[in-house]
């Protein structure tokens, strides 16, 4: 192989590079199966059952906003007195 020097315009000998075997890199580590995905949690954490939440969709969205906002303050309070009325609001 040769090589050319610019700055004084000679030409020169290199030596041949030594071929190497390539490299093969490790085999990838053994990736364990993918985990069954849980089963999804209830729907307002297991606190209505799933007989409860079909009546719903029967409902205005006035009175579904109504009971989401008592929902929330028993949630936050949680007054027993609050749980009757929302009790109350949803059979009437």
């Amino acid at each position: 192989m040769k090589r050319y020097d610019a700055s004084t315009g000679r030409v020169s000998d290199l030596p041949e590079p030594i071929a190497y075997p390539p490299v093969v890199p490790p085999p990838p580590p053994m990736t364990p199966p993918p985990r069954p995905r849980p089963a999804p949690p209830p729907p307002f954490g297991g606190l209505l059952p799933g007989r409860l939440l079909s009546g719903l969709g029967e409902l205005d969205s006035e009175d579904l906003l109504l009971l989401l906002i008592l929902w929330l303050l028993y949630r936050e309070s949680g007054d027993f007195e609050l749980l009757v009325i929302m009790a109350a609001m949803y059979l009437f």
